[in-house]
């Protein structure tokens, strides 16, 4: 999965869709909700946050809520993930690391990504770079023990 490509000048990002009602982005609630879902959209560069797969149509891409609505998760950017149909009707109210650890296209890169945008739901993702490769080799080292860095001893 490549990283997200995120422009705050085209689509701003707010915590909540009513948030963009109170910053007269919208006028409508109809109007707020699309611009809310089209952000996080645009901010997962229009892919599946699991699969990394590009939707079939436009509305083919949903909205996953990583902590289920039945489980106390909240209409919020920060627990609203974008994700294929496949993907979404899957995962169902399971719990998400547990489900994404067993798809075929699980990457700790894309947990790792999923994990920050839960964190603050504002990253800004960047192209992958050094930084980031060390990020992920500590968070690998924390759940699987040693992890090789690829360095050469």
């Amino acid at each position: 999965m490549t990283g997200a490509v995120f422009s705050r000048e085209t689509w701003p990002l707010h915590e909540r869709c009513t948030d963009y009602l109170f910053n007269m982005s919208a006028l409508t609630r109809k109007e707020a909700r699309r611009q809310w879902r089209n952000s996080i959209k645009a901010a997962w560069n229009n892919r599946c946050a699991y699969c990394g797969q590009p939707p079939i149509d436009d509305d083919s891409l949903t909205m996953d809520h990583v902590k289920p609505r039945s489980k106390g998760g909240e209409d919020t950017t920060s627990n609203v993930i974008p994700a294929c149909q496949r993907c979404n009707a899957e995962k169902g109210s399971c719990d998400w690391v547990a489900w994404y650890r067993m798809q075929p296209f699980y990457t700790i890169y894309g947990e790792y990504q999923i994990r920050q945008w839960l964190k603050s739901g504002r990253t800004d993702f960047a192209p992958w770079d050094e930084e980031d490769a060390q990020k992920v080799d500590e968070y690998a080292s924390r759940l699987f023990g040693e992890w090789p860095s690829g360095q050469v001893a």
